[in-house]
């Protein structure tokens, strides 16, 4: 401020003493001291340099930087069996449209089966991969009721595949040694992965081994794989033990690790740009997992969620909407698996983390035509604004496909859902999304 004001006065007098030279008046005037204008103007320099506005401060880049948001198409329908001999296909509607066989199908579940390269062209042609246990582990296709081996890779961990129309495949495998698990993880095109190796193979004691998550796809091509690590052959817990995120970059060969290995990784987005996880062990003295923390890998900005005070198992299988508006997942409570209490939890990120679902399951009858659940899960979402559920309920014996609108402010609700909003789609296990 001082300088300013010694600024203002040095303006002041060479104002003055210019409007004297100039202003025609007859008295005599002074020559000019050109050493005093010298040193005025020197000063009224630092001045201006003292007071110029600093630059604003960078930014810093949100670190390690982020591959690119993978462009998505939402789903046409979904797949589910209710036992292991068949998939069947439906709409969004609930409508089947059709199914295929699977015979020596290791299990139903969305992380042994993948539909590759869309259905325009019918279910017949639409290619289902899944994981098979015969001769030791074999990745099977039915490609227009036909059904044949397209891998023999072993012990076969997970299969994924990137949506839509492509029909890139990645999965993983693990073989237990003396040394520890030996595990791989291998991607390329459908009818290519028999003579492509393992792009990465690992060797340690420590019970982990790959999980691919998701391919990260531009223009049909294959650029990298999204994977945590899984603690394998694990049958004590409530939530699967998933750790850490990593991108391997098949362009520069090389891992980015985006989430620590110690961190349990919860949920990752369809777009690839966001994910869920929980604090590393030990990191919080007074609970082993406070809560939910969202974060968004490309800017870094960061959520959290408290759990519940009653779930004392904490929680997990969070599953985001695809404009990454909405988030789904359940938490747990009770002492041992027979006693297990859950509750499901769906927030609005973008409305100041507004609750859409905050509920135990004897609140929940409406979703299943009045009997109580005796479990829940959020397997994804249909569009922006649907939750497909799936759901258990006393008296059958596979699960049952419900669908829930999440309330939008700027949409009309369907008057034909009535006041739950929900409908019950199909019967069985899901198995994974069908795209165009």
């Amino acid at each position: 401020m001082n300088k300013w004001k010694g600024f203002l006065l040095v303006v002041s007098l060479l104002f003055s003493s210019w409007a004297c030279l100039f202003s025609g008046s007859e008295q005599s005037q002074a020559t000019p001291d050109l050493s005093v204008m010298k040193t005025s103007v020197a000063a009224t320099l630092i001045a201006q340099n003292d007071l110029a506005p600093t630059r604003t401060p960078e930014i810093p880049e949100c670190t390690p930087l982020h591959p690119g948001e993978q462009d998505i198409v939402l789903p046409v329908g979904f797949t589910a069996g209710v036992d292991n001999s068949a998939i069947r296909f439906y709409d969004l509607d609930g409508n089947l449209l059709g199914e295929k066989l699977t015979p020596g199908l290791t299990r139903v579940d969305q992380s042994q089966i993948h539909v590759a390269g869309g259905i325009s062209n019918g279910i017949p042609g639409a290619p289902l991969i899944y994981s098979s246990l015969e001769s030791g582990g074999v990745i099977k296709g039915n490609i227009g009721s036909e059904i044949f081996g397209m891998d023999s890779p072993g012990e076969i961990v997970t299969i994924s595949g990137a949506e839509g129309v492509f029909t890139l495949i990645v999965y993983s495998t693990a073989e237990f040694t003396e040394e520890g698990y030996i595990t791989t993880l291998k991607t390329g095109e459908m009818g290519e992965l028999a003579s492509v190796n393992p792009q990465l193979i690992r060797t340690e004691d420590d019970g982990l081994v790959y999980y691919p998550l998701s391919i990260h796809g531009e223009e049909g091509q294959n650029r990298g794989i999204w994977f945590t690590y899984l603690k394998y052959e694990m049958s004590d817990f409530i939530f699967v033990p998933y750790h850490g995120l990593f991108y391997y970059d098949l362009t520069q060969n090389q891992v980015t690790e985006y989430l620590p290995a110690d961190h349990r990784l919860k949920g990752f987005s369809p777009d690839q740009s966001r994910v869920a996880f929980g604090d590393a062990p030990g990191a919080n003295p007074e609970e082993e997992e406070s809560g939910v923390i969202f974060k968004d890998l490309v800017s870094c900005q960061v959520w959290g969620r408290r759990f519940h005070d009653s779930s004392t198992n904490g929680g997990g299988e969070v599953v985001f909407s695809p404009e990454n508006q909405y988030v789904a997942w359940i938490e747990s409570s009770g002492s041992t698996l027979e006693d297990l209490e859950w509750r499901l939890r769906v927030v609005n990120l973008n409305h100041s983390q507004t609750y859409i679902i905050d509920s135990e399951l004897n609140a929940l009858a409406s979703f299943t035509d009045g009997e109580i659940p005796t479990s829940i899960s959020p397997v994804g979402w249909l569009s922006n604004h649907v939750l497909l559920l799936q759901i258990r309920v006393p008296g059958h014996d596979a699960p049952l496909l419900v669908a829930f609108i999440a309330p939008d402010p700027d949409l009309d609700h369907d008057p034909t859902l009535e006041a739950n909003q929900s409908v019950l789609l199909a019967e069985g296990k899901f198995s994974g999304f069908l795209y165009p």
